[in-house]
């Protein structure tokens, strides 16, 4: 039985001041309203079941554009009525921010994650203001702000083919910043070259080498997620070999992914729809809606969309030959479908990521494996748990 739904992106506008290149949003200045927000909320908690607690991350376009009218009120709704027993968090490129804004979400618990690019020639190329002026410039002095009140925030960013050789740059750009955790995405909805491709290798590369100093000298790296995650599928990938197994385990079907509306995660639009994924907030031919807060979810909505995934292999980039290929996910199915229409197509540049990001996992546990590392002996044994 598919869980009730009890966690979701709160979408609070549309609008935002930001003109990044990749941005799938269809820019609307549409808000959501402060009884709609809390109706959700309202919602979401009543959904909660199993010791699971009701959470809301406060999404957009730009989330702090509803500083004032929805994200203050609603938090003081929310801890007024269920106290810390509701996870808050928001996801924000901080153009906004400033120290009150952060200090009240720290006396309120908000998370954050912080969408930002790189350094000021690869920010600025990605991101700039809407207005034209540069966005680095602002966001460079409320860094400090950042990490005082999140040390250990995400800095997410995403990589364009116009910017993907100062990848390494950028890596350093933010552990240099005090930033603690990392985490990359390159942007599927345009073309990649292969010059494109090598500039990314090489960036890894680089990245791996640093890497591999940084547990020689006896310090940590800034964690980067994503390669994190590589070394866990080294030990998937050699048990799906020795049992001769192919894409058995969970999170390689529906039940183990988000974007399907399978489990207590989704999306809750402006009108107070329910989407299987945020990445479908504003898309006219949606047919990722599941439901709206007011009427109900569909549950056969829920099915027919675990039953279209599982119903056909994800299909990728040259797959007989990848080392994935055994334990592959299908990758986001929001980015699957949006670039092809078809939620198994992987778009190639995604499976081009994941196989560099798993090569460069496999160089840094024979280098460092050879030699005996400590420091790296003691990360291994978390992936194997």
């Amino acid at each position: 039985m598919m869980k009730k739904i009890s966690s979701a992106f709160l979408n609070l506008t549309n609008a935002c001041n930001l003109a990044c290149q990749y941005c799938f949003v269809e820019q609307h200045p549409d808000f959501m309203t402060l009884e709609t927000a809390k109706y959700a909320a309202d919602w979401l908690a009543s959904n909660a079941e199993n010791g699971d607690k009701p959470s809301i991350n406060f999404f957009g376009g730009e989330p702090l554009l509803q500083w004032d009218k929805i994200i203050v009120p609603l938090t003081e709704y929310i801890r007024g009525k269920y106290g810390r027993n509701f996870q808050l968090s928001m996801t924000s490129n901080c153009i906004l921010m400033d120290e009150e804004k952060a200090a009240f979400c720290k006396e309120n618990g908000i998370g954050l994650l912080f969408s930002v690019d790189g350094d000021k020639a690869t920010q600025d190329c990605n991101r700039p203001c809407r207005d034209g002026r540069s966005s680095f410039d602002i966001l460079l002095p409320k860094m400090p702000i950042v990490l005082e009140y999140w040390p250990h925030v995400t800095f997410r960013s995403t990589v364009t083919p116009e910017t993907c050789g100062e990848l390494y740059r950028n890596m350093l750009f933010a552990e240099e910043q005090g930033f603690k955790n990392y985490f990359v995405i390159p942007n599927c909805f345009e073309p990649w070259t292969e010059e494109d491709i090598e500039n990314l290798r090489r960036g890894m590369r680089r990245y791996s080498e640093h890497y591999i100093d940084c547990l020689r000298g006896g310090h940590d790296p800034i964690w980067f997620n994503e390669l994190e995650k590589q070394f866990g599928k080294i030990l998937m990938h050699n048990r799906a070999v020795s049992r001769d197994e192919h894409r058995v385990l969970d999170l390689c079907k529906a039940c183990g992914k988000c974007g399907l509306g399978s489990s207590r995660f989704a999306g809750i639009n402006i009108n107070g729809d329910v989407v299987a994924c945020q990445e479908f907030f504003s898309r006219d031919d949606n047919t990722f809606v599941i439901g709206n807060i007011y009427t109900g979810v569909d549950d056969a909505a829920r099915e027919r969309l675990i039953a279209e995934y599982d119903g056909a292999p994800a299909q990728g980039d040259d797959c007989g030959h990848c080392p994935l290929n055994r334990i592959c996910d299908g990758g986001c199915v929001a980015n699957n479908y949006m670039t092809s229409r078809d939620m198994h197509r992987v778009p190639d540049i995604m499976c081009v990521w994941d196989r560099i990001l798993f090569s460069e996992a496999v160089y840094i546990m024979e280098t460092l494996g050879a030699e005996g590392n400590e420091r790296f002996k003691a990360r291994w044994r978390q992936y194997g748990r």
